[in-house]
């Protein structure tokens, strides 16, 4: 069985939110609002005047901190305090993971106003649940994606420019994670079809990532931002919206869900721990010491993290290395049905020597 879970409707297009009210009152009549601070405060000039405009009732709520089910909780009680009938998330992944949970749990709509540019977490019927300390829990599926996505390319560029940098590590990682599961004898459509759209935002991003961050550094907008965005939200979006019930990420997703225990890198976002697990991935898939330093150069051109200390790991500790290997090796990424073999011992060495090559690229290239 294939399920395919996808927004209504996506639109990417500069200044949408000035007019987003037409859109969102197809939806809904009364919304609770979710977002970060920051995040509220970038959207408040154009999204609420519209909201205004069409005569759509809504209560503004803040967000911070992780997505824990007590959040999720405490944000659904506040629904239904407003009588809402439609949620709208605003901000990053965090902010659209809850937002989407909230709907789910209350069976109502849900609109996603990405900020940032730094996952697909607006188009994904996914969101990650953590504990209050901010180690990563669980995946919780969805039922469905967000009805409808804003992708304000505007708001999107003026974010720092560091989230687009991670928005293309985690996409990158769509491709790279995927490949691992192809089999010529396997007859998985829903995969075939998920390895395509990879293929094409890896393109995409190979092409064209390093003069649009050199663009937005200087403070202009490439041609190609809007395919960008297109890239990181919509095609790895989907490429994790078609599913035939198997698993898709792998190393770099579970490598990102073992640091989320250390506080000492929740200063690095989710794309950039994810790259460096990629790295980690490409030393088990036993490629060539010259084609992972060929793909950490790029990562290093591109400014993603390549070294443990780059992700707040100054120690190498062999302890904690062992600690984040055997979380990974016992992940449900792990146990799936990977081309390539490893225990905890090979992913050991394989963070160890994703270090080092890592730190050689900095140091000679």
């Amino acid at each position: 069985m294939i399920t395919i879970k996808s927004p209504e409707r996506y639109i990417n297009q500069a200044d949408i939110l000035k007019s987003s009210g037409e859109n969102i009152k197809k939806l809904g009549k009364r919304a609770l609002v979710i977002g970060g601070k920051t995040a509220l405060s970038v959207v408040q000039s154009d999204l609420f005047p519209s909201l205004d405009l069409e005569g759509l009732s809504y209560e503004v709520r803040e967000f911070k901190g992780f997505v824990t089910k007590a959040a999720i909780k405490k944000f659904q009680a506040d629904a239904d305090e407003i009588g809402a009938d439609l949620i709208i998330g605003i901000g990053g992944g965090k902010v659209l993971d809850l937002s989407k949970a909230v709907g789910n749990e209350k069976r109502i709509p849900v609109v996603a106003v990405p900020t940032i540019p730094s996952t697909c977490a607006a188009w994904s019927a996914l969101s990650n649940i953590y504990g209050e300390d901010g180690k990563f829990e669980s995946g919780l599926i969805l039922d469905a994606s967000p009805k409808l996505v804003l992708a304000d390319t505007k708001i999107l560029a003026a974010a720092p420019y560091r989230y687009l940098i991670s928005g293309i590590g985690d996409t990158l990682a769509k491709w790279y994670e995927a490949v691992p599961y192809f089999r010529e004898e396997e007859n998985d459509i829903s995969l075939k079809l998920g390895l395509s759209t990879a293929k094409l935002a890896l393109k995409i991003l190979n092409e064209h990532s390093l003069e649009v961050i050199k663009k937005i550094q200087d403070g202009k907008i490439s041609s190609w931002f809007s395919e960008i965005v297109d890239a990181i939200i919509l095609l790895a979006g989907c490429v994790g919206g078609v599913n035939g019930g198997s698993q898709r990420a792998a190393i770099g997703h579970a490598f990102y869900n073992a640091l989320s225990a250390y506080p000492e890198t929740n200063e690095s976002l989710h794309g950039e721990k994810v790259s460096f697990g990629l790295i980690v991935q490409f030393v088990l898939e036993r490629k060539t010491k010259n084609e992972i330093i060929e793909n950490i150069r790029f990562f290093n051109s591109l400014g993603l993290p390549v070294t443990l200390n780059q992700l707040g790991l100054s120690d190498n500790d062999p302890i904690k290395i062992s600690k984040i290997a055997s979380e990974i090796n016992t992940s449900d990424e792990a146990q799936s049905k990977l081309n390539f073999k490893f225990d905890q011992n090979a992913i050991e060495k394989a963070i160890i020597t994703a270090d080092a090559f890592g730190e050689e690229v900095i140091r000679y290239y």
